[in-house]
């Protein structure tokens, strides 16, 4: 049985345009320029069946993600298709959209041992939610031999098998009085993880990776294995922030591998094999965000997508 995917939020932190930026992209969006439309924060469904879905992140924004989205809908009185969440990280965008999915009791959510602590002693989204019903938190350990079976609230197989495996990253600056010296200096301790999502049939799987710093060979081969890739492409540049002076932080900083340049995302891709790509978690300073541009167009030509928010791809 084949996965559908569907792209909730396409853009990084912030979204586009993001509320206190008004840089050229965030600048059209705001404007209703058609080149640049507006996109959510980083988050993907998926679903074997059709009818019951595992959101990958919860965004901010996913109360108008949800509303948006059709399959996505409540069918009862008091009903949703979402049955379960899968998180890649603790950071804000893509963890405290928890806190909007709490009424009759939050979805179980799906996450490593690091997140799931960060989400108790540092934004303690995980105790709050526990104040409106049950919470259940269920440990996903990278690398695992065995893939982790989704199940919804009830126990219910919903037909997706995760693997999860970590890419070099930090904890999230809020966990940092919460940790020692060693264990915030652990790159693979498991505050950041890539998704890779396949059905209980098998069959080639969809890798989701809104975060990656590292490129290196267990990532390509672990990419040229899938049938689809949604892959990081926060900036265009590695000094694009500080070249504007919306930061002094590079791509890399902010443990993101920049699109071009050396050892850059493009040149990365090149080397995969086999599966349809397209990138996800684009920052607002980004140009390929304009449909019209010259980065866009250096993207496409490399048989690399952009995803929107709102695309529907079929794996498998």
């Amino acid at each position: 049985m084949p996965l559908t995917v569907i792209v909730l939020g396409s853009a990084a932190g912030g979204g586009l345009p993001q509320w206190n930026c008004n840089c050229p992209q965030c600048a059209a969006a705001r404007a209703g320029d058609p080149m640049v439309p507006p996109r959510s924060q980083s988050s993907i469904a998926v679903s074997a069946d059709g009818e019951r879905w595992l959101l990958c992140n919860a965004s901010p924004d996913v109360r108008t993600q949800l509303a948006h989205t059709p399959a996505l809908h409540p069918r009862a009185l008091r009903h949703s298709p979402v049955a379960a969440v899968a998180l890649t990280n603790a950071d804000i965008d893509h963890a405290t959209g928890l806190l909007i999915l709490r009424e009759g009791g939050a979805p179980p959510v799906y996450c490593t041992a690091r997140v799931e602590l960060a989400l108790t002693v540092g934004l303690r989204v995980l105790p709050a939610l526990a104040s409106y019903g049950e919470v259940s938190a269920r440990r996903v350990e990278p690398g695992a031999d065995e893939p982790v079976v989704i199940r919804d609230r009830a126990g219910a197989d919903i037909g997706v098998r995760l693997r999860a495996f970590t890419v070099a990253s930090k904890p999230p600056p809020y966990m940092l009085p919460h940790l020692t010296a060693d264990e915030a200096a652990d790159l693979h301790a498991g505050d950041t993880v890539g998704l890779e999502l396949s059905s209980a049939d098998g069959g080639a799987p969809l890798v989701y990776v809104p975060g990656v710093r590292e490129l290196d060979e267990a990532l390509r081969a672990r990419l040229s294995a899938a049938a689809l890739v949604l892959i990081d492409g926060t900036c265009f540049t590695d000094d694009e922030l500080v070249a504007s002076g919306a930061s002094q932080k590079t791509a890399r900083m902010m443990g993101h591998a920049p699109l071009t340049g050396e050892g850059g995302m493009l040149a990365f891709l090149e080397t995969v094999t086999g599966p349809r790509v397209a990138l996800v978690h684009i920052n607002n300073s980004n140009p390929v965000l304009r449909a019209d541009s010259q980065a866009r167009w250096q993207i496409e030509a490399r048989g690399v997508a952009v995803a929107g928010d709102g695309d529907t791809f079929v794996v498998g």
